[in-house]
């Protein structure tokens, strides 16, 4: 406890931590006292923070043994609905942006791992939304990590978790996010992902969640994703939903560039495969709803494709 509040005061202090090689102190703690459900939530807390710091402290404790550790406290643990947050927390930072950490986890059984901790506490908005951001992670940019996670019905697991907390922004935005990063570029679980009702999850979070900037930019990217497939293979129905979904965003999120460009490529997407021009069709039939900004915007992105 006592190191715990030396490393919550402030950043330094957890530099400080890495400095005199308290993580291997941590990590031998958690090993010894693998039982110690209290020391196990500090230890991931702990090792959270210290990943957090910038991708230096993070290889350190990824070195030092942090993945091992704190997949260890959740293998140990599974019922404590503490441990696997924090250690899914934990895991999230570690994975970001780092290959080598990503490896580790995904060696060491972290995506089984993480989604038993979503199975089995799947009333936890907190570890739903949490494990959305590990899988996110941990596939964003690796093929093979995203057919692991699929082959595990990874993929159901997380439409599980937008299905169960459909109020949550938390969830929805992370759960979007990791049905786009399982499929980006790989079209083998991209098929995978639209089985399982990817655009249809997306659409449901924006639609509740209109005034959420997060939640629309990363519904827009799944949208973009499948462009190509709801244009070809869905009814005009989802299309039009689809389109019109990009196009509030747009509308409603004016001032933020994330979704500005989320949208935009959802659009595009749809645009670049609309053979019957209902992308168009949709965005005049709502000029009188859309201000004029996000009508110009719009129409300029459907004269891109028409000029490509």
């Amino acid at each position: 406890p006592a190191m715990e509040r030396f490393c919550a005061r402030h950043m330094k202090n957890v530099l400080l931590l890495l400095e005199l090689d308290g993580v291997s102190a941590v990590v031998g703690a958690m090993k010894a006292f693998a039982g110690e459900q209290a020391l196990q939530e500090i230890g991931c807390k702990l090792l959270c923070n210290a990943a957090a710091c910038n991708p230096d402290c993070q290889a350190r404790v990824v070195a030092s043994g942090g993945v091992q550790a704190v997949l260890g406290a959740m293998a140990g643990h599974v019922e404590a609905a503490a441990v696997q947050e924090l250690g899914c927390r934990a895991l999230r930072e570690l994975a970001a942006y780092s290959p080598a950490a990503q490896e580790a986890i995904v060696a060491r059984g972290g995506i089984q791992r993480v989604l038993r901790a979503m199975e089995a506490h799947g009333k936890l908005a907190g570890i739903q939304a949490l494990g959305c951001g590990v899988l996110r992670n941990l596939t964003a940019c690796s093929a093979e990590h995203q057919e692991a996670v699929v082959s595990r019905n990874g993929v159901q697991v997380v439409i599980d978790a937008m299905l169960a907390h459909p109020d949550v922004a938390d969830v929805q935005c992370a759960g979007c996010w990791a049905l786009f990063c399982l499929c980006v570029h790989n079209v083998e679980t991209a098929r995978a992902v639209e089985a399982h009702g990817a655009v249809k999850a997306a659409l449901a979070a924006m639609e509740v969640h209109r005034g959420e900037p997060r939640v629309q930019e990363a519904g827009c990217w799944v949208i973009k994703e499948f462009g190509k497939r709801i244009a070809t293979a869905h009814s005009r129905t989802t299309f039009v939903a689809c389109a019109q979904a990009a196009m509030k965003a747009m509308d409603k999120h004016g001032t933020v560039a994330s979704v500005q460009t989320a949208a935009g490529g959802a659009l595009r997407s749809l645009a670049a495969h609309d053979s019957s021009g209902w992308v168009q069709t949709v965005c005049l039939g709502r000029m009188g709803r859309f201000g004029r900004s996000t009508t110009k915007r719009t129409l300029s992105v459907i004269k891109e494709c028409d000029d490509a």
